[in-house]
């Protein structure tokens, strides 16, 4: 299979699952009633694969080019594999974490830990990484960013419309990581360095979070 049409498949995959989370699988954790402990675990765990594991299998099988997702001039970490690992093992110890303090996130931004803040900016980071780097062999740099931007709109759309279901209307959630995927986009643009933009989300996530936005 064509590494561009394998890249284009996991983007599916990874919206099609945001789909279902927001329609019927949150819910459906909910309605199973879980004691708490369990409930967070399982949780944590499908975030993690979500926003760390596709990224990370789309990586290791070579269908999109670390170049791409901002993973250039590396040479001290040895190369892809010790990268994806490396993330991986960060994610991994920041639920192991989150899991020993309890809930420490407890979906205001203004009332985050900054613990929560730096694992809600690798999460997006590795996240909107891979849909900026699926197109950009085809159209380009630019091109792949403005791709990924398109792609993390109709997430919050899908978002919006399946918190609305349930009675409430986000607005606040969904500009603020609209505005922090166009931050952090055009940062990539300029440097092309996926901790650049992994620093400034986090950056940003903290004064948002003083400031109340």
């Amino acid at each position: 299979m064509d590494y561009r049409l394998e890249a284009g498949l996991w983007v599916v995959l990874s919206v099609g699952l945001f789909g279902l989370w927001t329609s019927y699988l949150a819910r459906f954790l909910k309605a199973i009633k879980l004691q708490a402990f369990w409930a967070e675990v399982l949780q944590e765990l499908t975030f993690g694969f979500y926003f760390l594991g596709i990224p990370a299998i789309a990586l290791i099988r070579g269908t999109v080019l670390p170049r791409f997702m901002g993973f250039t001039h590396l040479d001290w970490l040895g190369g892809v594999g010790p990268l994806v690992q490396s993330t991986l093992f960060f994610g991994l110890l920041i639920l192991a974490l989150r899991v020993i303090r309890g809930r420490t996130d407890p979906g205001d931004p203004g009332t985050a830990s900054p613990l929560a803040n730096f694992k809600e900016a690798l999460y997006f980071q590795v996240h909107w990484g891979l849909y900026r780097a699926f197109a950009a062999p085809v159209l380009g740099l630019s091109g792949g960013v403005l791709i990924g931007w398109a792609i993390s709109l109709a997430e919050g759309i899908l978002y919006f419309l399946g918190e609305r279901r349930k009675g409430a209307e986000h607005y606040a959630t969904i500009f603020r990581f609209g505005s922090l995927a166009v931050a952090t986009g055009v940062v990539f643009l300029l440097s092309r360095n996926f901790f650049y933009c992994l620093a400034l989300h986090w950056l940003l996530a903290e004064l948002m979070g003083r400031m109340k936005v």
